[in-house]
């Protein structure tokens, strides 16, 4: 499942020490975690408000890596990673509906 695949890179991120060595690695994983948390909210109710947020924090870590400010990072990150194990997804009980367009066989018919 996807939540577990967010649970396992945040722990990734907690067990990585915000330094210039780890910071595109440390980068990688928040990215993943917002595709991951995009992936699975566009399968849920529209009315989902928990992901609010969740990019802007990101946004704020990069910045905060890039000035070296890694205290304050390490400690985004912890909030990061905790938000992003939270949220909660309400979906919808309407049917998920797939449209497969028509084929024309006729090209496999005896003449």
């Amino acid at each position: 499942m996807k939540k577990n695949e967010i649970r396992k890179l945040a722990e990734s991120i907690l067990e990585t020490s915000s330094s210039r060595a780890s910071e595109v690695e440390i980068k990688k994983k928040v990215t993943g975690i917002l595709s991951l948390i995009s992936t699975i909210a566009s399968y849920s109710n529209s009315k989902n408000y928990s992901v609010d947020g969740i990019g802007e924090m990101a946004n704020s870590i990069f910045s905060l890596l890039d000035t070296e400010a890694y205290v304050i990072a390490d400690c985004m990150l912890e909030v990061f990673c905790n938000t992003a194990n939270s949220i909660r997804f309400d979906f919808t009980k309407k049917d998920l509906k797939i449209n497969i367009p028509k084929i024309d066989l006729s090209i496999f018919r005896k003449g």
